[in-house]
């Protein structure tokens, strides 16, 4: 019988969703994940995934824990626990801001982004007005100054 041993992360969509803590890529699909707080398991604003299959034939699961209704500071407190039947020692991961990823990007990133894409419509804003203003002096006849 084959055992995998999975990678386990914290994701976080934005600083008020819920903690996600997500095992993949395990083999066998006997496991268990969840959520500790001073080593005692936690039940309360926590909500337990299914198994669900990889296209490689392993699996994964992801355990959210609320994080809203605690301070930062006693993040440290809180622990992910993923146990995999037929392996003794449990993959641990200490709640940590640091350690968290998630998909905001650089704020300012996104203010250079912002900044090229409104350049780049100006740009080609003037360049039309450019065109027609060519295009309407252009029509006029030319009148003869000397008579």
């Amino acid at each position: 019988m084959r055992t995998e041993i999975p990678s386990v992360s914290l994701l976080q969509k934005s600083p008020s969703s819920p903690v996600s803590c997500h095992a993949t890529g395990f083999y066998p699909d006997r496991a268990i994940m969840f959520w500790t707080r001073d080593g005692e398991e936690l039940h309360d604003n926590v909500d337990h995934g299914e198994i669900l299959p990889n296209h490689d034939g392993s699996f994964q699961m992801s355990v959210d824990l609320d994080v809203s209704s605690f301070p930062a500071e006693h993040w440290d407190k809180y622990r992910c626990v993923f146990q995999l039947s037929g392996v003794e020692e449990d993959h641990v991961i200490v709640l940590d801001s640091a350690v968290i990823r998630t998909n905001r990007g650089n704020p300012l990133l996104l203010l250079f982004i912002i900044g090229a894409v409104v350049a780049a419509l100006a740009l080609l804003l003037a360049g039309i007005g450019f065109l027609v203003y060519r295009k309407r002096n252009g029509e006029r006849p030319i009148r003869n100054l000397v008579s």
